[in-house]
């Protein structure tokens, strides 16, 4: 049974709303004490890599590995000028689904309901659109590294940026554009980069 005083608090902040990138950091804190308390770190394997990440400057582990030899594979075939939407389709879609965090998604909006917790998106209708706007603040410029005891990869790191369009489509005024960057570096220093694109209502 997860602690009540973890569990008022972020019923308190989710049915609220997060705001700003302090408040998606002590989301991400505090649910990385309730994945260890519940021992629930393997069922939920993307959220505590998530988790993990947002409080680390590189990060290392397993789950950054399997990530790592993901973007790997990718990159092995972009490499011959093969475009990322003819990619095989199996390797297409874990691209896609870890590039665009939808198993973080769906792994969050699975652990706050079994814990009878509020979604992302209880005060806004874009709320993890938004969310995932200001997690990327979090994790910018904190590398996934490859480990050196992968003798076979190409690549050396993956690096996320975001970037906030200065200005909005023109009869589109009240929406935030943002583009999420997945920077692919090589062993040789090499980088080529995959773009997510999104926006959410500006308040």
């Amino acid at each position: 049974m997860a602690p009540p005083a973890i569990i008022a608090k972020l019923e308190k902040l989710l049915a609220k709303g997060i705001a700003s990138e302090a408040e998606a950091l002590y989301l991400m804190v505090e649910i990385r004490k309730l994945l260890e308390q519940q021992q629930a770190k393997k069922q939920y394997e993307y959220l505590t890599f998530h988790c993990d990440w947002a409080v680390h400057t590189a990060l290392r582990g397993p789950m950054a590995q399997k990530i790592l030899e993901q973007f790997d594979a990718a990159t092995i075939h972009l490499k011959t000028g093969v475009e990322l939407h003819n990619l095989p389709d199996s390797l297409r879609m874990e691209i896609e689904h870890i590039s665009g965090m939808e198993y973080f998604e769906d792994q969050l909006k699975e652990f706050l309901a079994a814990n009878g917790l509020p979604s992302i998106g209880t005060s806004r209708s874009d709320g993890w659109t938004h969310f995932r706007h200001l997690y990327g603040q979090i994790v910018e410029d904190c590398p996934l590294v490859m480990s050196a005891n992968n003798k076979v990869a190409t690549i050396d790191n993956v690096t996320l940026k975001l970037e906030l369009a200065a200005h909005s489509p023109k009869g589109v005024e009240n929406e935030q554009f943002f583009k999420v960057i997945w920077i692919i570096q090589d062993k040789n220093g090499l980088t080529g980069s995959i773009n997510i694109y999104s926006s959410f209502s500006k308040r």
